[in-house]
This record gives C-alpha cells, structure tokens and sequence, in this order.
C-alpha cells in the first residue's frame, strides 16, 4: 500500500512540473529600441504576451566567422 501511495505521489509531482512548461509561450523578434530599461521589441508574429506580464529574455549573439 505504501508504495502505491508513494508512485502516486511521484506521478503527481512530476506532471505538475511539466504543467509549468507546457504553459509558456515563445515569441520571437527583433530589438527596436534600448532606453536603459525599457525595451521594444517588434515581433515577428502575435504574441499572447499583455501588459504588465513577467518575461525571460534570452540573448542570441550573431557569431562572427574569422579565418586567414
């Protein structure tokens, strides 16, 4: 009996986890305009992001190609 609670216990926690994944969104685009802390951004397509939302930025740098 133990073990059953304990497996559904684990279950229940580890598709709790994936929950929080499945719900973010990815939108992608281009920087417009940086003013100390404010940020534009034009995207590339409709973004269900609204006003006051919390945002993770993750910053792709070109990378330059050197040779001979």
């Amino acid at each position: 009996m133990r073990k059953k609670i304990t497996a559904l216990a684990m279950a229940l926690a580890f598709s709790m986890s994936l929950g929080g994944v499945a719900m973010a969104a990815r939108c992608k685009g281009t920087v417009a305009k940086n003013d100390g802390k404010q940020l534009v951004i034009n995207l590339k397509k409709a973004c269900s992001a609204n006003v006051g939302d919390e945002v993770k930025i993750k910053v792709k740098h070109a990378s330059a190609v050197e040779g001979c």
